[in-house]
């Protein structure tokens, strides 16, 4: 085995190690010691550890009521360990094929970190500010050997490995992976998705610089807006109110209009502006991108509408979005009280409390044993509408401004008949 993937395996028993000592510690110090230790391992380790951290910081936000252990994951959404600008400076050259004095006045020495690579502020000879983002060197292989030494999605399933179609989890979180390494696919997500921002004024995208982007270094405009704290500790309550409207309105035009979701809302990749207009998002970080099939939307339109009205069972649609028969049938009807509570937000005429919505404590008490085999029921790709969906929710829960978000459907949905091969479920 190459020394890299020993020490690559190495860290990750540490982790391994980190994460036991936090599960038995039984004091709250002693609790709280550990647990800081797990985070700082996996800060350090960058790839799909720091990335998995990330998951488990901005799930831990909502579900934790220690205050002490939201603020101690939270270290993960924001912080990382940056490289020294003298390592950087020649995969910047290499990338570009000048000396970087030939392509900046400035740059800032001190970087953004995150998971897969880090963020420079810098200006241009012509003047323009820019955020340089360069990918860290192995972070290809890193990340693919951690992929293996995690045993696909050990991780992320809890041990539920038992059932799931493993084979198709790690095609769908490989080609996933592989595409955030490659920031040439980024930075067309990104021009994409300022197409879209030209059209809806609650968005704002910084604009990609062609010329001095490549696969393994993004350049962007400089954009600043106010951190998601901010926004929780300073925000009027109208404002947090036009927030939340919007943030609601840009998630369903994306996912049904536009079919374009960003699929990684932790709030280092979100800023927040207040302009004379109205609220605006701000939005960083286009390597994971959520594409869903025309299918797949008019199946989830048809779902949403069906557990408004009764108009159809839940069954052939979900079979549509690509859930298995042979685990979602033997408890079909179980189903209409599953989807009047997943989409409970859309069936009251009232502003909704995102905040009492408990959908894990009453989803376990509808279907019970069946839990298990709901979850190994779903499609692999829809982990990551799960993942932008949980963010909407994370964003709405904290801003304590209660929607209507029934009042938004007639606006967006439209939806319309099925593709005749839809719902095999196979």
């Amino acid at each position: 085995m190459p020394i890299p993937s020993v020490r690559r395996m190495a860290g990750h028993i540490g982790l391994a190690q980190a994460a036991h000592r936090l599960r038995k510690a039984d004091q709250d110090q002693v609790s709280r010691q550990a647990r800081r230790h797990l985070i700082e391992r996996m800060g350090k380790m960058r790839g799909l550890p720091q990335k998995l951290g990330q998951l488990i910081s901005f799930s831990s936000a909502r579900e934790t009521t220690d205050p002490l252990a939201a603020a101690d994951y939270a270290l993960l959404q924001e912080q990382a360990e940056p490289l020294p600008l003298e390592v950087v400076q020649p995969l910047l050259e290499a990338a570009w094929g000048r000396r970087l004095e030939d392509v900046v006045e400035s740059i800032e020495p001190h970087a953004h970190a995150a998971s897969l690579g880090q963020v420079h502020q810098a200006t241009l000879k012509d003047g323009r500010s820019v955020a340089i983002k360069v990918q860290y060197p192995g972070i290809h292989e890193a990340v693919l050997a951690d992929l293996k030494i995690l045993g696909w999605l050990s991780a992320p399933v809890g041990g539920l490995r038992r059932g799931f179609n493993l084979a198709a989890y790690r095609e769908v979180i490989l080609n996933d992976m592989q595409q955030e390494l490659d920031y040439a696919v980024e930075a067309e997500n990104q021009r994409q998705f300022t197409t879209f921002a030209a059209s809806h004024p609650f968005l704002q995208v910084p604009q990609v610089i062609d010329e001095y982007s490549t696969p393994t270094v993004l350049v962007s405009e400089w954009r600043e807006g106010e951190h998601w704290q901010a926004v929780r500790e300073n925000w009027p309550e109208d404002q947090r109110h036009q927030l939340a409207r919007g943030l609601l309105d840009f998630f369903l035009e994306s996912l049904f209009d536009q079919g374009l979701l960003h699929a990684d809302w932790h709030p280092g990749n979100l800023r927040f502006l207040r302009q004379s207009g109205g609220p605006q998002l701000l939005l960083y970080d286009f390597g994971c991108v959520y594409r869903p099939s025309q299918t797949e939307q008019l199946a989830l339109l048809r779902l949403i509408k069906a557990t408004q009205d009764g108009s159809e069972p839940p069954l052939p649609l979900m079979l549509a979005l690509g859930f298995q028969r042979e685990y979602l049938e033997p408890f079909a009807d179980k189903l209409p009280a599953l989807c009047r509570l997943l989409f409970e937000p859309f069936c009251v005429d009232y502003a909704y409390p995102v905040g009492r919505w408990r959908l894990a404590e009453r989803t376990a008490d509808i279907l019970g044993d069946d839990r298990l085999n709901f979850r190994i029921a779903g499609p692999p790709a829809m982990i990551f509408l799960l993942r932008a969906f949980h963010g909407l929710a994370y964003y709405l829960e904290g801003l304590q401004a209660d929607i209507v978000w029934r009042s938004i459907w007639p606006v967006i949905f439209q939806p319309g008949p099925l593709p005749e091969n839809a719902g095999s479920g196979v």
